[in-house]
């Protein structure tokens, strides 16, 4: 179903209701509702006091509700039977970067009359293009210019009285379906898998979140793990920070960060319900300027941004102070919504489903394609597992079962573990150059270091030692810790040159290059076919130091691909995150100038 103007929601939550009272207990209704101008929660929750008919959807929605920021937010609603993508922003730019097979349109957005950009015929074809053959719309408050747009995008359509018998509507069918090429054959969607099975490599925070949507999906998920436990790498530290990365372009790396935080908190505060032993704490995170240039730039963001208040909020020394309990001397970003988690606690509970098979002990080293199934063979020649579906979410790992697939990099990282005493206790994260998390199990946590091209898996001394740095230039009366009593713990992190992660369909890397010789000299989108994929082959890596904030979100956009199911992402955010993307910007440039891959640094 799609909503074109979503208001309080009533339509839409009419419609859910309907269909939880009349359909079979395993079905589920995928809503897809674009809105303009957006409510807050606020004055959602007004419009809903409590007896209201639609009395437990409401509330879900209100307790669900995003944050007011451009881009699409996943909900779940009545135990994930019905799955609402609210998309905030211009509808003409979201239409066009939407994915989905709309059965039913529900339009309840009146353009300004006398605009002569009123339902623009490029936002009335995008929809079209997104509905399913035969698919019905009906439209509140018709007017001339909807009907003769929906006339021209192919839908017939007829007026009829509306619901109240006070007035009318606009009802129609599309009649002329119809689809152009892609305008990006460089970044496929990959096929939905035939049977809802599948096999994940690596049991990290990547790998758990992955088989679990596809498990909560009715799938069966066999996961393999080279550790005797899951969550033994970059997933297995004390404690992990969820903030999001503001920039004055909000670009993809702003925007992934921001709408993975909002979906990470949803996913945590549901799972919680089950799950108590998950340790994850909604403290909010204060991230403060590295110097008065940096805050300059970041008080020119927030101007420019306007974004909610109770998202992220420009704040003073003074209010930072107060905000985490400690002194700081900067002023920063105050994240409402951020938090910390203890990954290994988050990553056993994602597992925890019937769904879910665990095998550990066990290391891929080679991969085949025999007879339309993926074969998983470890170093001896035994074949581990063979599927027709295998997701990649072993880190760096992936280059060493497909040498050279994707610029991929181990970045060494350690935190520092310092017994907490009366004077070092906090209210919330702080992060600068480093961050510092509040008490967990007796033990503050606080770093960390990033490091290329250094593999010792052991805790360095210098390396504490650079931690306390971090930490006393975030807390300044903090400078009474000394390097030598310190714990630590050292991982690596998987990063890439343009420190977005990477997940989706993999593409074939050799046949890429060959197929797509001709994009540096301007060859138009319709002269190539689309890019050749291994089939079944996915992959979630590259997470660097931001894994916990949208690796949520990231195994929702694989296991929709998978199952058939509309996007929780636009598709600009899609094709940043694809795996043929590197490709692609190498392929753009002449032969004599296209250079290899380096990752050169990571931050928070």
């Amino acid at each position: 179903m799609g909503a074109i103007g979503f208001e309080a929601g009533q339509g839409v939550l009419a419609a859910a209701h309907l269909f939880l009272e009349t359909s079979r207990d395993s079905a589920v209704l995928h809503v897809l509702a674009l809105a303009r101008h957006p409510m807050s929660k606020a004055e959602i929750a007004r419009v809903y006091p409590a007896g209201h008919p639609l009395g437990s959807l409401a509330v879900e929605l209100i307790d669900n509700y995003p944050d007011l920021i451009p881009g699409a937010h996943r909900l779940e609603l009545a135990g994930g039977r019905v799955v609402l993508t609210l998309v905030f922003g211009d509808l003409s730019a979201l239409l066009q970067g939407v994915r989905g097979q709309v059965q039913a349109w529900f339009i309840d957005d009146v353009f300004t009359p006398g605009n002569p950009h009123a339902w623009p015929s490029e936002m009335l074809r995008c929809m079209a293009m997104m509905s399913a053959p035969d698919a019905t719309f009906a439209a509140c408050n018709p007017t001339q210019a909807l009907r003769d747009g929906l006339t021209a995008a192919g839908f017939a359509c007829s007026v009829r009285p509306d619901f109240s018998g006070k007035g009318e509507m606009l009802v129609g069918q599309l009649v002329r379906p119809f689809s152009e090429p892609s305008r990006t054959p460089w970044f496929p969607h990959g096929e939905p898998s035939r049977v809802q099975r599948a096999v994940v490599i690596g049991a990290g925070i990547a790998g758990a979140s992955v088989a679990r949507r596809l498990a909560e999906r009715g799938w069966s998920v066999r996961v393999l793990e080279r550790h005797d436990q899951p969550a033994q790498e970059a997933s297995g530290n004390h404690a992990g920070i969820l903030l999001p990365v503001l920039s004055a372009e909000w670009n993809a790396l702003s925007r992934l960060t921001s709408l993975g935080l909002g979906y990470a908190r949803r996913m945590l505060d549901r799972m919680a319900v089950d799950h108590p032993e998950i340790d994850w704490r909604p403290t909010g995170v204060l991230r403060l300027a590295r110097n008065p240039r940096h805050a300059e730039q970041q008080r020119k963001i927030a101007a420019r941004l306007e974004l909610p208040e109770d998202f992220a909020r420009w704040v003073g020394a003074e209010e930072g102070s107060a905000l985490i309990g400690a002194r700081v001397e900067q002023e920063g970003w105050w994240f409402a919504g951020g938090g910390w988690v203890n990954p290994p606690s988050l990553v056993r509970a994602l597992l925890d489903h019937p769904g879910i098979a665990l095998t550990t002990g066990v290391s891929a080293a080679r991969l085949e394609r025999i007879d339309n199934s993926w074969h998983v063979f470890d170093a001896s020649g035994r074949c581990l597992e063979t599927c027709e579906t295998l997701i990649l979410a072993n880190a760096d790992a992936v280059n060493e079962l497909l040498p050279g697939a994707l610029p991929l990099a181990p970045v060494r990282g350690q935190i520092s573990l310092a017994p907490v005493t009366p004077e070092h206790r906090l209210k919330a994260v702080a992060c600068r150059e480093g961050y510092v998390i509040p008490e967990r199990g007796g033990m503050l946590c606080f770093g960390a270091s990033f490091a290329h091209g250094v593999h010792d898996p052991a805790p360095r001394m210098e390396d504490h030692a650079g931690n306390i740095e971090r930490l006393t230039s975030i807390l300044p009366d903090w400078d009474d810790l000394s390097a030598e009593g310190l714990a630590g713990r050292v991982s690596h992190r998987c990063a890439t040159p343009d420190r977005l992660p990477i997940a989706g369909p993999l593409h074939d890397a050799g046949a890429f290059r060959q197929d797509f010789e001709g994009i540096h000299l301007g060859w138009p989108a319709h002269r190539f076919d689309k890019a050749r994929l291994h089939p079944g082959l996915w992959v979630s890596t590259g997470h660097g130091a931001r894994g916990l904030v949208w690796t949520a979100l990231l195994a929702e956009l694989i296991a929709s691909q998978l199952n058939g199911d509309p996007l929780p992402l636009t598709d600009d955010l899609v094709q940043a995150l694809h795996p043929a993307r590197f490709d692609y910007r190498q392929m753009r440039s002449a032969p004599e100038h296209r250079q290899a891959w380096s990752v050169t640094g990571e931050d928070l």
